[in-house]
């Protein structure tokens, strides 16, 4: 990694570069910070160079631990498995849990913020395809959950069996009188892979996008979505969605790894892991992969939005 240099940024602020010369952020000390401490503001536009003029519209945003600075024009919100499998009380999922509880935040507060700033939404699910051969190439330890009745997600807290990989689940009854066939476990355009619905309300064809992952990590390989995110240009991504310690995590790290700016939404996502599990995240999020903050901060960062520089 290169070692972080001095520069002069176009507004005669020091700016220390973090980072090389491809993909870097800026940091910027307060007057009492010294050159050691990392409590000053870390922008993260992606200027072509350093002493670059400052990228406008910008985003001044509010975190746990440091002030950060992003393009909304290189940002998306990445949305991770908000799909009925996980959250449908139709196949017994609990009404009032920290699930459905994230989608209405996300629907109320977080997407409606990031249309008034044209930010897209990434809605990365599960979704296997026979094509590419997803179930017989599963890793056991991943197979494992699907295997045994290991989730207790459910309304009356008992673990149940759903299903393996692959396999058509079991018709569901409706209140009405009618049925609901979920389809097969995990396989991609399927009715338990869906999003809920009141996302797909909230989704926008013409901007978002779909991609569909064979792992926990929809970053780990072989799903598309660098390719996607690069030709849009996007840099910087939003996490939200479920579990915090599972699916968004994993995505989240590898994203991280392959040089993704990422910024984890504590109140935008949720598990049913104990809660030790969401503090290990947000601690390694906010200490080493990126930034954590809320929605509310998120939004209240869209509503003053920067858009141009100021006289």
């Amino acid at each position: 990694m290169t070692t972080p240099q001095e520069t002069k940024a176009a507004t005669n602020t020091t700016a220390k570069v973090i980072g090389g010369p491809s993909n870097f952020w800026l940091w910027t000390p307060s007057s009492s910070d010294s050159p050691t401490n990392p409590d000053g503001i870390f922008d993260l536009t992606h200027p072509p160079t350093p002493t670059s003029p400052k990228i406008y519209p910008r985003i001044h945003l509010n975190t746990t631990k440091h002030p950060a600075i992003i393009d909304p024009k290189k940002t998306a919100l990445v949305v991770v498995d908000l799909q009925n499998y996980f959250l449908s009380p139709l196949i017994g999922r609990p009404r009032d849990s920290p699930g459905l509880r994230v989608v209405s935040r996300l629907v109320s507060t977080v997407i409606p913020a990031f249309r008034k700033a044209s930010i897209p939404v990434l809605w990365l699910g599960w979704g296997l395809s026979d094509d590419k051969d997803d179930v017989d190439s599963m890793p056991p330890a991943i197979a494992r959950g699907y295997e045994f009745c290991l989730d207790s997600n459910f309304a009356d807290g008992r673990a149940r069996d759903l299903g393996k990989l692959g396999e058509s689940m079991e018709i569901v009854k409706l209140p009405d009188g009618g049925e609901l066939d979920p389809g097969r476990v995990m396989m991609a355009n399927q009715w338990n892979t869906a999003w809920y619905p009141s996302l797909v309300d909230a989704s926008d064809r013409s901007t978002d996008m779909w991609v569909n992952k064979n792992r926990l990590s929809g970053f780990w390989g072989g799903t598309g979505v660098e390719d996607l995110l690069h030709e849009r240009g996007i840099r910087t991504l939003l996490f939200a969605g479920v579990n915090t310690d599972q699916c968004v995590a994993a995505s989240m790290q590898d994203a991280y790894a392959k040089g993704w700016d990422v910024l984890l939404l504590s109140d935008g996502v949720s598990t049913s892991s104990p809660d030790f599990a969401t503090k290990c995240i947000e601690y390694n999020c906010e200490n080493g992969w990126g930034f954590v903050l809320t929605c509310a901060q998120l939004a209240e960062g869209i509503e003053n939005m920067q858009i141009e520089k100021e006289d």
